[in-house]
Order: structure tokens, then sequence, then C-alpha cells
């Protein structure tokens, strides 16, 4: 099968540091490749891959995109007008209420549910990106998300290690922050690392005890889980979103919207198991997994069936502010 991903992204492929849907993609792209198939995908960024293509803004998409392929993959709600069979991939949470092509792919099943919608195909990340697990963690946890965006609540998981008396490693923020969801945090036990990526951050995961991860809406998907456990480190989460469809056994995290139930599990980290931690990602969520995913999908479209009974409809309060429980 030709298959052709579009992502108009001005980020690299493969990713260097950032950029979570980027390494989607390029993990798609290698699974995809490894099961046999063409592939290639166009960005606005100007790679030298040889598989890359790159837009040119001064042509319509159509133009660009028509004639090679025998399926395109979007990385966005594309609502244009193509001869070539197609499907869409949404990799967030809507601000609005909209209609999206009813050949739409979400990412677990709470995200497809927000939607109206049927038909998801969980996230799978490249893992020899990553290197191994380390099995002998050094004594601290870690956060990894935005950490100015309410929502990841970098709060709730600062009062989760500090009452669980455990050092925490930020990655995905500094120390002080006067914009929107400001904090300060002057604790020696607390350590911020800003916004990395790389070796430097798989590092840093690879040595933690685990993730804290009290997201207070409904995570579409939530990589960095993902990556947390294939480097062996359990979860500690909400049970919001993506969640449950990611931590489904008892050795491999907890999911609470309790603070303290949270806490007690962050004081016993070493009642887990990290070699079952790396194993779940390793089968579950690798790029092979999720590239036969989208292939049953695609199978599915070029067979003439849709991939949703209908249209699917963003709900208006998908990014409303969830609740944690003392």
């Amino acid at each position: 099968m030709k298959i052709l991903h579009v992502l108009l992204t001005q980020l690299s492929i493969p990713p260097i540091d950032y950029g979570g849907t980027e390494r989607v993609l390029w993990g798609l792209y290698q699974g995809q490749k490894s099961l046999g198939h063409e592939v290639k995908f166009i960005t606005k960024n100007k790679n030298t891959h040889p598989d890359a293509l790159y837009f040119d803004e001064k042509k319509s998409l159509e133009s660009q995109i028509e004639g090679w392929a025998d399926i395109i993959h979007f990385h966005y709600p594309y609502d244009g007008d193509i001869n070539t069979p197609f499907v869409c991939t949404e990799h967030s949470n809507s601000e609005v209420e909209k209609e999206y092509p009813i050949n739409t792919i979400y990412l677990s099943s709470r995200h497809a549910d927000n939607y109206n919608a049927t038909c998801f195909v969980h996230n799978g990340l490249y893992w020899p990106d990553y290197g191994e697990p380390n099995f002998n963690p050094k004594h601290y946890v870690h956060f990894l998300a935005k950490a100015s965006w309410r929502i990841k609540n970098l709060q709730g998981s600062v009062r989760i290690a500090q009452k669980a008396d455990m050092p925490m490693h930020i990655l995905g923020g500094k120390r002080f922050n006067i914009r929107r969801n400001p904090y300060f945090y002057p604790s020696s036990a607390l350590t911020f690392h800003g916004m990395i990526g790389g070796e430097q951050k798989n590092k840093l995961v690879r040595n933690s005890k685990g993730l804290i991860f009290p997201v207070l809406w409904h995570e579409p998907f939530g990589l960095a889980v993902i990556e947390s456990l294939y480097l062996g480190c359990p979860v500690f989460a909400t049970s919001f979103g993506a969640l449950p469809d990611i931590i489904t056994q008892e050795d491999i995290g907890l999911l609470s919207d309790s603070y303290s139930v949270l806490t007690e599990s962050v004081r016993n980290t070493d009642q887990f198991d990290r070699h079952a931690c790396h194993n779940h990602a390793k089968q579950y969520f690798s790029h092979t997994a999720m590239a036969k995913g989208y292939l049953h999908c695609y199978e599915r479209v070029l067979a003439g069936e849709t991939l949703n009974s209908q249209k699917p409809k963003a709900k208006a309060n998908i990014k409303d502010r969830l609740i944690m429980v003392s």
C-alpha cells in the first residue's frame, strides 16, 4: 500500500527534541515501513529525509498530494476535496462544537466518545529512540508536561510529591511562572528542567521511581505516560480521558481522583513492577502496534466502509477542568 501522511508542521521529522504529534507520525512511518508499505510524509519543514516532501505554500495542497498514494492520512481535520481516499486523526481536544469528517480517528475510547464517535487507535512510539529502561531507579519521581497548562496540574503533582516526602524533577517548566497558571516553588526538593527532550529527558525519566500525572481534563492520549512506562516507571494519575485505556494492570500504576490515594501509592512505589511497566508499553504501544491499528482503518475505508456511523461532533465541554478530591 502507498501511504501519504500530511502534517503541516514546521518541526523536523524525525523529531529532534519536541513535538508530540511529530513523534507519533515518525513512529507510524517506521511501523508501516517495517510492515512492507511505501510511506511518505509532507510537512512545512525542509527535510532531507528521503521520504519527506516539502509543502509549497504557493501551490494548493490538493495539487501536491494527489496522484501517488493509495490513501492519504491527515493528522488534522481535513475538509477539502480530493479524489484519493483519506482518513484524519484528531490529536487534541476541540475548544468549540464542530463537526469532523466521518473517517476521523481518535486516540482512545474516551476521546472518541467525547466526539460522539467510535473509531480510535492508540498512539505508539518508536521505542528504539528511547534506549533501555532502568530497573534500579534513583530516589525521585517526575512530572512530564507543560507546567504552565493548569489542566496538567503541576500544583497537584507537587502536593502529592511533597506529602509523600519524595523529591520530584519537573520536566516541562521553570521554577517561577507569572503568566497563565502562575506559581513559584522555592523548595530544594523540586528540580526544574524547563522544556527538554531527547536523551536528556529519557535519562531523567528512566532514573525516576514514577510519573505523577494527575491531569484535570480528559487527556486525549498521554505520550508522557507510555514513555514513562517504557522506561520502567509506574504511573500515578487521574482516571480521566485515555488513562484507563493505558493503565490496565494493577502492577504498572494506579488511577484515582483522590490526592490522598495517589500520595499513598507514591510513598510505596516499590510495590509496582518496573519490568511489567516496560513490557506493557513495548507490547501495546509500539510503533508496529499503532501501524497495524491504522492499517485496519485504511483497509476499511478502501473497501468503501465508513469509520464512524455518522460525522463526529465535538461536545461543548471537552476542555472543561475536572475536579479531584482530597
